[in-house]
């Protein structure tokens, strides 16, 4: 799922502000119930050393010895006497828990509380009694030395931890109310941040669908409005390459328009004059006319070099359709291995004459997309190059086989080979690794030129590997159209 910048400033911004105010609220309320306790004890203290005072006061004034037979008679007028006096509840136990005097008492099970056990192990202690809305807090310990009885101090801490109870939820009222305060500046905040980057995504989305004349109308003084600025200035600089391009392909559309017409022009009016020159040759020759050696070689030269000149017309014209996108391919599904086989057997006669052996290794029922005449063509052109330029009484393998979606063709002479500099020249129109050899076999330079096109057409690879004194190996790759 995606998420805005926005959620997450508010989300993260939300988690650490209910933390922060947990911790707080926390702190606070751990702070007031120690300080309450710390009154209690004080108070406890306090409370323990008057009523030792005033029960010292009793005796003297009563003259009164309390032993644990005379407590149980004057337990109800010392616990009246005390209490009176302290202004808070005094009873009297006896060392087994029993309750003496019953005035004063503020609840029966009080009698129930820790404070009185402790008391009668012999130990001071006081205890927190929280009752429904009520907030106790008792203080039992034995009375004279030895112990006679036990006394009780009684005393009501509701108001504290009201106001306690007051004070925290005060507290968590602000808390609240500066968390939603925080929360919708935040969001504000964060509007503000967010709204220019939002724009600037809504405007690169545009522009990645090649809308470029966008005015972003963001004017802030900090990096998202360098940023702005940068993306304004990034786009008019691309609307303005886009307009020198387009300007340059109408250009160069216009050049290869014209390049075609003047190629297309010459090379027909090339084919009419060297079609008569050779025919006018050759008929010379067939008259058999006896003249001197030099005639006889220069009319063999007319003949050989018009049909020469009348090979390159043609492959030109044949690379003129290759390379043009008005030239119609028809793609047929077809059985490469088929064609392979087929092309080698009308190939094998030429190779004889070389006494040149054609080994096929191919993998059975190859089959893709493509123009049969046309990969005949490559084929053709592929074989014939590799009977020109390889040994006489060598061996030309052609391998072809199938690795995943991937169909591999590669034809292999022993040749001398191409040095590795011009390996990459060879697709070059009208180059040839050595003018002379080729010249001789008759080449126009433009065969790689035409399989490369075809290739292209087909959406498939051509590669040269070359070994200089063991051979030239050619290497098809089809990957598109692979049945």
């Amino acid at each position: 799922m995606k998420y805005s910048i926005q959620l997450k400033i508010l989300l993260y911004l939300s988690i650490i502000l209910l933390i922060g105010f947990s911790l707080l609220t926390f702190a606070v309320y751990n702070t007031t119930w120690q300080n309450s306790q710390r009154i209690i004890k004080g108070d406890m203290i306090a409370a323990k050393k008057n009523i030792d005072l005033y029960l010292s006061q009793y005796r003297l004034v009563s003259n009164m010895d309390l032993s644990a037979a005379t407590l149980p008679s004057e337990a109800e007028a010392i616990s009246r006497q005390l209490s009176t006096q302290i202004g808070s509840n005094v009873d009297i136990y006896s060392l087994q828990g029993e309750k003496l005097s019953y005035g004063s008492a503020p609840a029966d099970d009080l009698d129930k509380t820790e404070d009185l056990t402790k008391a009668m192990k012999g130990e001071i202690a006081y205890t927190t009694n929280f009752r429904a809305n009520q907030v106790m807090v008792s203080l039992s310990y034995p009375i004279g030395r030895p112990a006679v009885g036990i006394l009780r101090y009684f005393k009501d801490y509701t108001q504290l931890y009201g106001d306690n109870q007051k004070f925290m939820d005060m507290i968590c009222l602000f808390a609240a109310i500066i968390f939603f305060v925080i929360f919708i500046a935040s969001y504000i905040f964060s509007t503000q941040i967010t709204k220019p980057i939002k724009k600037l995504a809504k405007a690169a989305e545009e522009v990645s669908q090649g809308n470029y004349d966008l005015k972003l109308n963001i004017h802030l003084n900090d990096e998202i409005g360098y940023l702005a600025s940068r993306f304004q200035l990034m786009m008019a600089k691309i609307r303005e390459q886009i307009e020198i391009i387009q300007q340059d392909r109408d250009v160069l559309e216009q050049v290869q328009k014209e390049n075609k017409k003047f190629f297309d022009n010459v090379t027909h009016e090339l084919k009419t004059p060297i079609t008569t020159i050779a025919g006018y040759a050759q008929a010379i020759e067939d008259l058999g006319i006896k003249e001197d050696e030099f005639t006889r070689k220069g009319l063999q030269s007319i003949i050989n070099e018009s049909s020469r000149l009348n090979h390159m017309v043609i492959e030109l014209i044949e690379l003129s359709k290759a390379s043009s996108n008005k030239f119609s391919y028809e793609f047929t599904d077809l059985n490469l291995s088929e064609l392979i086989e087929e092309t080698s057997d009308e190939m094998m006669i030429k190779a004889k004459k070389y006494n040149i052996v054609l080994s096929c290794s191919i993998e059975q029922d190859l089959r893709l997309k493509g123009d049969r005449d046309r990969l005949k063509e490559v084929l053709i052109n592929l074989i014939d190059n590799a009977i020109k330029y390889g040994n006489v009484n060598s061996v030309i393998q052609i391998n072809a086989c199938r690795e995943k979606n991937v169909v591999w063709v590669g034809i292999k002479d022993q040749g001398p080979g191409i040095p590795e500099e011009l390996r990459q020249k060879v697709f070059d129109p009208f180059f040839r690794v050595s003018k002379k050899t080729s010249r001789e076999l008759g080449s126009t330079g433009l065969g790689l030129t035409i399989v490369k096109e075809i290739m292209e057409k087909h959406k498939g690879c051509i590669d040269i590997k070359s070994i200089p004194g063991e051979g030239t190996e050619v290497i098809l790759r089809f990957e598109s159209g692979v049945l």
